[in-house]
């Protein structure tokens, strides 16, 4: 990450003016979200999927995690906020069912020198964050987790786990054995999060080459399912 801090450096002395405009042309969440279009379901946020272009918008006291990070076990991490280009935009708008709460997608790093994580957040109808949930997250062009959201309104989150706890960072590594999980989740009565199911598949080598590869998605790799599993709930504001 140190190397984009330092990239990030140039480019904002070179382009200075447009990331004034940038800074002073972020609006409230609740106005994004009225001049943002609904997205429909079923929606699958691909690698190469693109955002509305509505706006950066006020992350007020970082309600809205901005974790950008540093290594494939997503324990490492910098702050987006720390550079006025990769903090927060809105990214996308969908209708929770039944409910006058909203969910958006936030975007921070915006795939600049290949760092990007996207956040789920429901939203009250007065802009208050209920609850947040990573969705999409790649370093150094490298995908980790990437998020579906099918036509019953469940959001499915596949991301891809080493084996080992030793840190691999996004910059330099060739391949890990990692297993892939697929975790469907709902947004309840209260605006939270609540994990509904589990899918664990078998292990195996994953390379840097396929995870960078814009043409597949983590879903597509054709792993085979090792474990069914299902839980209740999730806690508030989960990552």
């Amino acid at each position: 990450m140190k190397a984009i801090q330092i990239l990030s450096k140039v480019f904002f002395v070179i382009t200075l003016p447009m990331l004034s405009t940038f800074c002073f042309s972020q609006i409230s969440i609740t106005e994004a979200i009225s001049k943002a279009a609904t997205t429909p379901v079923p929606f699958n946020a691909t690698k190469r999927v693109k955002g509305l272009g509505v706006s950066g918008i006020i992350n007020s006291n970082h309600s809205i995690s901005d974790k950008l990070y540093d290594n494939v076990q997503l324990t490492q991490y910098t702050s987006a906020s720390a550079e006025p280009e990769l903090d927060a935009v809105f990214f996308r708008k969908f209708a929770i069912p039944n409910s006058n709460r909203t969910l958006i997608v936030v975007s921070f790093g915006h795939n600049y020198g290949g760092w990007n994580t996207h956040v789920l957040c429901v939203v009250n109808p007065d802009g208050t964050i209920v609850s947040t949930l990573d969705g999409t997250i790649s370093g150094a062009e490298v995908y980790v987790k990437q998020f579906r959201i099918n036509a019953q309104n469940k959001i499915i989150v596949t991301t891809i786990h080493p084996e080992t706890t030793i840190s691999i960072p996004f910059k330099t590594f060739t391949s890990f054995v990692g297993g892939r999980r697929d975790i469907a989740y709902s947004v309840n009565a209260q605006g939270q999060f609540v994990q509904e199911s589990i899918v664990v598949y078998k292990s195996k080598t994953y390379t840097r080459s396929y995870l960078e590869d814009e043409s597949v998605n983590l879903w597509e790799g054709g792993e085979i399912p090792e474990q069914y599993g299902r839980t209740t709930k999730l806690n508030n504001k989960t990552q």
